[in-house]
């Protein structure tokens, strides 16, 4: 909350002292491998405020469908975000003259439209697509699909492995982060008013190795071979990774399908002793299991 207050206050500057539009407009937020037993203590609470003694399985199947994890991160970063600009108002911050609005342009093409004087009464005002549009955008007019990797790109901070993971990589967290969501700012600005375009950050220059990336090279292909049979998605690869639910509540269970797109992130050595994932983590974030979340509060009701 300390980070997004400051972010806020960094956007509000102007362009110049004799401008009012604002110097930067947009963030791309995302996560490391902390933010996993900030999620698995969000999911423990939600089950027992709800659960009883006669309900208990259907209070745990009823929470566990449909990935609550990102439940569990659209919620967060709303809440964050409406938490605080209201924070701001009550200060008196002047960042709150400098912004109309902002938008919510979450990883998986849905998008939220949010107008600030509707927060600071307490309106709900967000426009939320009824459907995710994660690879396929179709003749939606309504989506709108957001590259997360472009946009961690032309920070300056990651480079693109194009050739080889097809990833974004950190100098420090290497492939061992997930991007969900760009926001973006509207000031408030007179019709007369001219948009000043910071001057774009150079590119993060290849912190991999080639011998690595000719690896990454061979896994992808393997990757991409084996998983062509997975008709059963419509024939839609990005449906069969983002989309669906397989067994993986431990290595042994996870598909021969799978277990290649999950190496292609481990064969980047930057970051790897620091900040893995743990497997739990990492074995969700691709099967989307829910065993794995049933032994996570196991462990929980343990302690």
């Amino acid at each position: 909350m300390k980070d997004m207050r400051g972010t806020l206050k960094k956007i509000s500057e102007p362009a110049t002292l004799s401008e009012g539009s604002l110097k930067f407009n947009a963030v791309l937020i995302g996560n490391s491998k902390i933010i996993w037993p900030k999620f698995i203590s969000w999911l423990s609470s939600q089950y027992t405020s709800n659960k009883t003694e006669v309900n208990e399985d259907e209070v745990l199947n009823k929470i566990l469908t449909n990935n609550p994890f990102d439940t569990f991160v659209t919620d967060s970063l709303t809440e964050a975000l409406r938490s605080c600009f209201l924070d701001l108002t009550h200060e008196g911050n002047e960042t709150l003259s400098q912004i109309s609005s902002y938008e919510i342009h979450w990883s998986n093409g849905v998008h939220d439209n949010v107008s600030l004087d509707d927060v600071i009464i307490g309106k709900e005002s967000y426009h939320k697509n009824s459907d995710e549009y994660h690879c396929s955008i179709e003749d939606k007019s309504s989506s709108f699909l957001l590259s997360m990797q472009r946009a961690a790109k032309v920070t300056g901070k990651y480079w693109h492995d194009e050739e080889g993971t097809k990833l974004c990589v950190h100098p420090e967290f290497g492939t061992w982060k997930s991007f969900r969501a760009v926001v973006i700012f509207h000031s408030k600005k007179s019709s007369d008013q001219k948009t000043l375009v910071p001057e774009a950050p150079a590119y993060c220059p290849c912190p991999v190795s080639e011998e690595e990336i000719e690896r990454a090279k061979e896994i992808m292909q393997y990757a991409l071979e084996i998983s062509g049979d997975n008709k059963g998605y419509g024939g839609s690869l990005c449906k069969y990774l983002h989309h669906s639910v397989s067994r993986g509540s431990d290595w042994s269970k996870v598909s021969p399908a799978m277990r290649p797109w999950i190496q292609l992130r481990d064969c980047i050595s930057i970051g790897r002793s620091k900040h893995k994932y743990c497997d739990n983590q990492l074995l969700y974030h691709y099967t989307k299991d829910p065993e794995i979340l049933k032994k996570e509060l196991k462990l929980i009701d343990k302690l």
